[in-house]
């Protein structure tokens, strides 16, 4: 790494805006790993303590580069978190980020309100950060900030398949989206990047994509291309990246996102409801099948809100706070050496509370693909930097009609070859006393016609390949490279501002669940005999109250008389299916017999 890539990687770096109430922002890891231990674990879960917080360095963390088999190394930000009454004086701090927000709850229906219960329930189970944590992880961060108030990201230039790529990592002490924004997991430490692709174009490198991490998405998804509409770049060379709030994804447009987490028990499920909604979309003429799939999907998903408003703190050039370069790659140890977790190792089966690994590596000690092949990540190395999509088009189109003029040779051969064949089998066809070679021959003829009939098939293909292939060479040659999110195939837009009954949606949100779990429980224990049709009874109440909180109270009757009448009709043709079945076998006669006069008059 070089000056030269310094000075690339100050031209590009990003803006990155965080939302009002954020507690942890880029750090040095130098601090960070003074003030940690080092642990290790072995395969029956024992652990034991290899270097007490205060002793360790990046240095003495890079000579840990060799395990045993099945054992994990792994960091401890907090030695302990903070005690109940320590915590209660940290939350009524008066310095304390002000975080507001409507209920999550609130913007998604019933069903998912529930299965939040039971994701609240498993962190009973599973290994989860402890409360307390955040809280003294924060006040280890400020100590942190009064000797290093740098904001430092950690960067790297390379250079392949036709691209410079500036590959920008940020460092934060701590996750801290559950505890204090309600959001899916803590985890002590966090690593999060982001890509810019420069091209070469006049004499100069240009920025062509831009790649953010984000949660679960992966590939074209993760990319932009920089003349996107939905990208905000400041002063010509900077895209802004809107953060979110505790989990420090990286968004593309400001707002509030949902997320779902889905369990795998419920997918099967999901999976019906979905086949039965798109019935009815699709044969009943309620609503669109792709607006179906994406409502049940929500159903069936513990929803959360990532917070990235970017009303808080600004990172980066033009704002008040500014960002302290530092260069990394294979030869700096700590990247290249150690291999385990940053942070504590809570051993949660879900992974979600569990801290990550380095910048280089994943949690079981393979490279990140993001770190060995950073085209591959995004989707991009199947994407052509302009300049070679226009030269590799143009040879393109000269080997598409080569491949044509061959085709078209080959198809005169196989059609002369193929009319000879159709004589020796109308001749064989004269002659009784080769029967069986002409049933071979014709046999053969049969899947020459197939040969012929594939080639003419190619031929058309290559044709209408080849003028695609022209017009779109027309296009990139003028500069025209189409839509910029053609290639993205889920695409992630904040939510819509919450509407005017948001105080009362809200509150039938908080209570609606446990009154439900309530009324079930009632249920089982009052009328043990009838649960299940008043079961039924609650559940129609429960849907009209939340209808009609959320102003779609008519569309539910609507519903609701369709689901009735298709009940009954079951229940009708389940008691009078003999009388149905005669019914429709006299309707068959009368059909055939009046289609038959039919005939003899016309």
């Amino acid at each position: 790494m070089t000056a030269k890539d310094l000075d690339l990687l100050r031209r590009f770096e990003p803006v990155v805006r965080y939302t009002q109430g954020e507690l942890f922002f880029p750090s040095a890891v130098e601090a960070y790993v003074s003030r940690c231990s080092l642990w290790q674990r072995n395969g029956q879960g024992e652990r034991q303590l290899l270097v007490p917080a205060g002793s360790l360095t990046l240095e003495e963390l890079s000579r840990f580069d060799e395990l045993q088999r099945n054992n994990l190394l792994y960091l401890r930000f907090t030695q302990q978190p903070l005690r109940p009454m320590d915590f209660q004086r940290w939350r009524q701090r008066p310095n304390r980020p002000v975080f507001h927000t409507t209920g999550r709850l609130s913007r998604v229906g019933l069903s998912a309100r529930i299965l939040n219960t039971f994701f609240d329930l498993s962190l009973v189970v599973r290994g989860t950060v402890p409360q307390g944590t955040t809280a003294a992880a924060e006040i280890q961060y400020q100590q942190m900030r009064q000797e290093d108030p740098r904001h430092v990201y950690y960067g790297r230039v390379l250079r392949e398949g036709g691209y410079t790529i500036l590959h920008y990592l940020f460092f934060f002490p701590m996750n801290d989206w559950r505890s204090t924004f309600h959001g899916v997991n803590d985890h002590e430490a966090d690593w999060e990047q982001v890509f810019i692709y420069l091209v070469e174009e006049s004499d100069d490198l240009k920025p062509r994509w831009v790649a953010f991490a984000s949660h679960d998405f992966e590939g074209d998804d993760l990319r932009r291309r920089w003349d996107d509409p939905d990208i905000t770049i400041y002063d010509e060379n900077h895209p802004v990246i809107f953060a979110g709030a505790g989990s420090h994804a990286s968004y593309f447009e400001p707002g509030e996102y949902l997320m779902g987490a889905e369990p795998e028990f419920s997918k099967p499920l999901r999976n019906f409801v979905i086949s039965l909604r798109k019935f009815w979309a699709e044969q009943l003429g309620q609503g669109s099948a792709a607006e179906a799939e994406a409502h049940t999907r929500q159903l069936f998903s513990v929803p959360f809100i990532d917070y990235a408003r970017g009303d808080g703190v600004s990172i980066g050039p033009g704002q008040r706070e500014q960002w302290s370069p530092v260069l990394i790659s294979d030869e700096d140890a700590w990247v290249d050496k150690y291999r385990g977790l940053w942070g504590l190792d809570t051993r949660d089966p879900l992974g979600g509370e569990r801290a990550p690994a380095g910048p280089k590596y994943n949690r079981n000690g393979s490279v990140r693909t993001a770190w060995y092949n950073p085209l591959g990540w995004a989707g991009l190395d199947k994407v052509p930097p302009p300049a070679d999509a226009v030269t590799e088009m143009r040879q393109r189109l000269i080997t598409l009609k080569e491949e044509e003029s061959k085709v078209d040779q080959a198809i005169e051969t196989q059609r002369e070859a193929l009319r000879l064949q159709a004589l020796e089998v109308e001749a064989l066809q004269q002659a009784d006393y080769v029967s069986d070679l002409h049933k071979e021959e014709e046999e053969a003829l049969r899947e020459q016609q197939k040969q012929l009939q594939a080639l003419e098939a190619r031929r058309v293909a290559l044709s209408e390949t080849y003028r695609a292939g022209k017009d779109y060479l027309q296009r990139i040659e003028q500069g025209n490279w189409g839509d910029p999110q053609a290639h993205i195939r889920h695409l992630h837009r904040p939510e819509p501002p919450v509407s005017e009954q948001a105080g009362v949606v809200e509150l039938w949100a908080a209570l609606s669940g446990g009154l439900l779990l309530l009324a079930l429980v009632a249920l089982l224990i009052v009328l043990p005999a009838n649960w299940i049709f008043w079961l039924v009874g609650i559940s129609v109440l429960f849907g009209a109250i939340e209808a009609s909180v959320r102003g779609h109270l008519t569309n539910y009757l609507l519903n609701l008389i369709i689901i009735l009448a298709v009940i009954t009709s079951a229940i009708l043709i389940w008691q009078f299916w003999w009388l149905l079945l005669i019914i429709l076998l006299l309707a068959m006669v009368i059909y055939m017999v009046r289609e038959n006069l039919e005939e003899l008059r016309g």
